[in-house]
Order: structure tokens, then sequence, then C-alpha cells
């Protein structure tokens, strides 16, 4: 007798337990995002990122610059609801953050600090990157866009000193923008433009604050989404010696040491605001007597070195200078021909490299233990307002004061 066949019976669905029929009709958040942004599948990817061994500490730093900019942003936006961007209100708004606002002169210190220990840990990111050859091909870009992320730091480091309106920011200032008058051809037009006039007044600080709060945070985003993109893409790269051993997730084990440092770093922040809090000078006085000008730590070097410039040399210290070590260091993946990331097999670029953080580093030190105290020579910085900053004019300021008698 023949077999006869029957079609399949449709398969019975187990029923759901009412606690699951309620997952179905009112799913979790996390579900409902998850089927929308798949970001779960996009934080495993990047938890999954495998690490090349003998990758450690020294590759926390990327984290825990990203992290500390965005405190950065957390307190700007703070400390500028409270900013009047006006050559006549902007110092008492200040005054009124520092003294009166709840926890003013916590968050301002927050700020201040931040800045400072972003610029010494982005030199550090920087130098890592170089001693381990980490730019050279494929990431050459990621190296290219590093540099430019760091003179964007910078420059929000310029314009954001000027913002208190006192003593100290206004001469800081003066002296800083005069150094693009000594630009042969273009340096008066340029510093009309970056003042917004001959002297530096109530436009400079318009356009300080606006290029503080706008265009720089606008070109820190893009340039840090570029910077992110790259390093996903090429992955970061290993110690100078490949180590032996298989690549491990960036969970748990790196992820840890990056947790690690982030909160040492933002504790350091904290204990900085909370021990040293950011003084304010008197209001700045274009023709006061009483205050000596000084850039800011991270430019007393360039400010030294056009001290010690003879007469008619001080385009040197002001452009020439800075201008082969920023062109060095933009286009050192193609100056570095060597196929090797060792050290010692890149002789000339490590010891160049050396002897200008050697250079940075003696003469901003020196300017460190030479800055005179508050209330000397402000005539002489007075002297500086109408004319390029010359070597003479510079040093002349930065001289001891006489002893009274």
């Amino acid at each position: 007798m023949a077999e006869i066949l029957t079609p399949e019976r449709p398969v019975e669905k187990t029923p759901l337990k009412p606690e699951e029929e309620l997952l179905v009709d009112r799913p979790k958040l996390s579900d409902w995002l998850e089927l929308r942004l798949g970001w779960w599948g996009f934080v495993r990817k990047n938890l999954d990122e495998p690490m090349p061994p003998g990758v450690g500490w020294w590759q926390t730093l990327g984290n825990l610059l990203m992290t500390l900019l965005m405190f950065q942003f957390i307190t700007g936006f703070a400390l500028a609801m409270f900013y009047t961007p006006s050559a006549h209100d902007a110092y008492a708004s200040v005054k009124h953050i520092t003294e009166e606002v709840a926890l003013g002169s916590f968050v301002r210190g927050l700020h201040v600090w931040g800045s400072t220990i972003i610029v010494i840990f982005t030199v550090l990111h920087i130098l890592r990157v170089f001693f381990w050859g980490s730019y050279k091909k494929p990431r050459e870009l990621t190296w290219l866009v590093g540099v430019v992320i760091f003179n964007v730091i910078l420059g929000f480091s310029f314009t954001g000193y000027l913002l208190p309106w006192d003593q100290k920011a206004y001469w800081a200032t003066v002296v800083g923008t005069r150094i693009a008058a000594t630009i042969p051809v273009v340096g008066h037009d340029l510093l009309v433009l970056i003042r917004g006039g001959e002297e530096v007044g109530a436009l400079t600080l318009t356009r300080f604050f606006a290029l503080h709060v706008m265009l720089l945070p606008a070109a820190l985003m893009g340039f840090m989404a570029l910077h992110l993109f790259l390093v996903r893409k090429h992955h970061i790269a290993g110690p100078v010696l490949p180590q032996k051993g298989k690549p491990v997730p960036f969970y748990p084990v790196q992820l840890f040491k990056d947790a690690v440092v982030v909160l040492g770093g933002m504790g350091l922040v904290v204990y900085l605001a909370l021990a040293f809090p950011p003084a304010l000078e008197a209001i700045a006085d274009p023709s006061g007597t009483d205050f000596a000008p000084r850039p800011e730590w991270y430019f007393l070097g360039l400010y030294e070195l056009l001290k010690i410039m003879p007469a008619g040399w001080e385009v040197v210290a002001t452009m020439i200078v800075p201008g082969l070590v920023s062109m060095g260091m933009l286009f050192l993946p193609w100056l570095d021909r060597s196929p090797s990331r060792h050290p010692a097999r890149r002789q000339w670029v490590i010891v160049t490299g050396c002897a200008v953080v050697l250079l940075i580093g003696i003469m901003t030190l020196k300017g460190i233990l030479e800055t005179p105290p508050p209330g000397a020579h402000g005539h002489k910085a007075a002297a500086l307002k109408g004319s390029a900053p010359s070597a003479e004019a510079v040093r002349q300021a930065a001289e001891p004061p006489a002893t009274a008698p």
C-alpha cells in the first residue's frame, strides 16, 4: 500500500507568559532604542575593538583628552549663562560669577585649570605618538588632524584668556596680538583684523568671545569627529616592537585603564580648582601703570625667545621659528622616510624633535622663573602698546623691579 503524504501541519506556537506578553506590547526603552538606532551594536563593536598586544597606559591619553574637552564645554556653558561679552560689563560679570554666584568660583576654577591640564596632556599625547612613530602609514591623516586639533586648543586658550577683561588678560593680549604685526607686508592689516582696530578694546573682546564660543567649538567638534573616525578605521598602533600574543578586546582590561586615568585626570582638575581658585586682577586699564605684561605659560617660550633676539631680528622669534616648528609637525609623516617606527632607526627625526622640545622647555622654564611680581613695570608695559613688539621693549618690560632706597 502506497504511503499517503500529508501536508506538514502548522507549528503550534507556545503561548507566552503574561510578563512576556507585556514585553511585546510594551517593550523597554532600551529595546525600543535598539530597534531604531542599533545603539547596543555600536557600543558592542567599540567594546570588542581588538587591541594589539602591549597596548597599555600610554594609550589612555586620547580618551582622557576627549573627556576633559567635554567637561570644558559643560563648565564653559555654565559660565556663559552669567557672562556679558562687552568691555563695559565683562569684568563685572566675571566678578559676579566669582563672588556671588553659587559655586561660581569653583566652576570658573574647573574651566581655567581644565584648559591648562588639556594643554599639558595634549602635548604628552603628541609626544607619545611622535616617539612611537604612530604617525606612519596608514595613519598620516590621523596625525595631521591631531596637529590641527592641537592648534585649535591653543586658539581656545588664547581667545579665552582675554574674557575676564582684567589687567593680566588685557596686557597679555596686547603682547600676543602684536606678534601678528611682525609679519612682513600684511602684519599691520592682520593686527587690525584681529583686534578690530588699532588697539585692544571692545571689538577685540567681542571678536575673541565669538571665536571662543562659536567658531572654535564648531571646528573642534568637526576635527574631533574626523580624528575618531580615522582612529577607528586604522585602529590603535601597537608598541614599536611587536609583542607576542593575540589581540584582546578593549573591554574590560583597556577600558579599566582608561577609566582609572580619566578619574585621575578629573580629580586633578577638581583638586586644583578647590586648592587654587582663579584670581581676578584689577579691571583692564589701557593707561594703567601698575602691571607687568606676561603671556600665559604655554606662550612664555615664544615670549622669552623674542627677548633674546637682537634688534631687527624679531621676526625670527615671532614667525620663522614657530612657522618651521608648525610645518615640521604638519608634514612629519612625509619628512620621516624611514620605514621603521623604532626610534633608533629614525635618528635625525628623534634628535630634531628632542632639540625642539628641549628648547621650548628651557625657554618656558626661564619665563616662569623670571615672571615679576604683580604691580611692577606697568609704565614699561604701556610702552608695548604703540609699536611692534621689539625685543628691546619686551626686555625692558621683563626686567626686575628697582629696589626702593
